[in-house]
């Protein structure tokens, strides 16, 4: 306990210097936070009726803003007895402040599910799960959107609880909080049928291994994946041969996934009267399919969990040796996609405020045939994440790539904030088990914080076309 207390205190304590050091460098509404800021403004004057047409998300991030300051606005009032001016109370300071209250937030859910996950196996420590914890809060995407007035960090908050809430066993609070998530993020619902899906899943195998107890037809099949899902869609098929048991199965699952179910019925409805799953501009959120971001998600992965996934070289050469026909077909459908699908949106092209702009245009675009020569790079990173999930829940397994690819696949522009939810659901699936990966790993994540916190900072750069305002590097 007192090691988890010191590292919530190092962990605050760095959050509070890094966000004074925003706060005094980029005093203004930065990017995003220029529509941010001021509809959250408008939300605390109590004018819930105003919307910025050029935000495109919900407005839970401005509700939960309101939730939080109006309660310290009214305990200002009793100790004063002045009524507070609240759109000072909401300055763009206090407002990204509360994006630092939900990473810490972020740093106890990492924490516990890291625990739910893990506490019950071999060789786990407490230790290890708040060090492995500790380095999952510092994600560098997330942990740059703990200062600024964006809604990431609230949005992977309600998302984790939802998460925390099912392994708990508390499907009903884990539906509600899924509804806030979604609230604060449409496509979080992607993130709610997981986990609608694992508690459905819950249900279904324990209701088969009763099933196969009865019959007396004990598993006979490896406990490989494959054979994990056959013996599963083998002992469904029994029961679904009697409508008795099917029927009983049905109501089970409607029982465990009733909240789950009306958050999809809302959300269902919600696309029928907004025409579509964005609110305000849908200009620049026009859904694709867009294949190439599960090779780039898988390269993100690898690369910031290199310290997992670099030792691991030797086990993947092995793999390319013994399947060899598997690894030509994947590099053969992996070059198909990265030739006709490649897709590349105005905003990756123009905005060179962004890392995802020099990583297109002076790594991927440098010369045509970089495209297809980093495809060993996303097989790799591709089985490496398989690698991550070999010990997961077996419907999470099966789950998690569909909801992977319904959450990036429709996306057209290359954002690393879209891979913030994914990747920490994919490294939590990892049981921490090693001093020096973790180690290494925080040293690591530390170092490119640090680089992009400079540059963000002390290194802003002005545009021709607005010599007047300072631009900055951001993820």
């Amino acid at each position: 306990m007192s090691f988890f207390l010191f590292t919530v205190a190092v962990f605050s304590a760095s959050l509070a210097i890094v966000g004074n050091l925003v706060n005094q460098n980029v005093p203004k509404p930065y990017m995003d936070e220029i529509f941010h800021v001021p509809q959250a403004q408008q939300y605390c004057s109590g004018n819930f009726t105003s919307w910025d047409p050029k935000i495109t998300t919900l407005p839970g991030l401005y509700l939960v803003s309101v939730g939080i300051v109006s309660p310290l606005n009214s305990i200002a009032s009793m100790l004063t007895g002045e009524q507070p001016d609240k759109i000072k109370t909401c300055s763009t300071m206090n407002l990204r402040s509360l994006n630092v209250i939900f990473g810490m937030v972020n740093l106890a859910l990492i924490y516990c599910i890291t625990s739910q996950l893990h506490g019950l196996k071999q060789d786990y420590h407490p230790k290890l799960a708040i060090l492995n914890s500790l380095n999952l809060s510092l994600l560098p995407v997330l942990f740059m959107f703990n200062f600024l007035y964006y809604t990431d960090v609230v949005s992977t908050m309600m998302v984790l609880l939802t998460y925390s809430l099912h392994l708990s066993g508390s499907p009903y609070h884990a539906s509600l909080s899924g509804l806030f998530s979604v609230i604060c993020r449409q496509t979080n619902i992607v993130w709610v049928f997981l986990v609608a899906a694992l508690a459905a899943g819950q249900t279904l195998t324990s209701e088969v291994k009763h099933h196969q107890a009865r019959t007396k037809h004990p598993p006979t099949i490896a406990l490989t994946t494959y054979g994990q899902t056959l013996e599963l869609i083998h002992g469904l098929g029994s029961i679904l041969k009697s409508p008795w048991r099917a029927a009983k199965l049905t109501g089970l699952i409607v029982v465990e996934c009733l909240g789950y179910i009306l958050v999809g019925v809302g959300f269902l409805l919600f696309i029928k009267l907004n025409g579509g799953i964005v609110v305000g501009d849908r200009s620049a959120h026009v859904a694709v399919i867009h294949l190439p971001q599960l090779l780039y998600f898988s390269a993100f992965f690898s690369a910031l969990s290199f310290a997992f996934t670099l030792p691991a070289l030797d086990h993947f050469l092995t793999f390319l040796n013994k399947n060899k026909l598997t690894v030509i077909v994947a590099v053969i459908v992996m070059g198909l996609v990265v030739e006709f699908n490649t897709l590349a949106h105005p905003y990756l092209l123009a905005d060179n405020r962004h890392a995802t702009f020099y990583i297109w245009r002076r790594l991927l675009m440098r010369h045509w045939s970089v495209k297809f020569l980093v495809i060993p790079v996303y097989l790799a990173s591709v089985w490496s994440i398989a690698r991550c999930l070999r010990k997961s829940d077996l419907i999470f397994k099966l789950v998690f790539p569909v909801c992977l690819a319904a959450s990036l696949v429709p996306q057209a522009l290359l954002e690393f904030r879209y891979f913030i939810v994914p990747f920490l659901l994919v490294r939590l699936q990892v049981r921490p088990s090693s001093f020096v990966k973790l180690f290494v790993e925080l040293i690591f994540l530390l170092l490119v914080n640090t680089a992009v916190f400079y540059l963000f900072l002390y290194k802003p750069f002005k545009w021709d076309n607005a010599p007047n305002e300072w631009q900055r590097f951001m993820w």
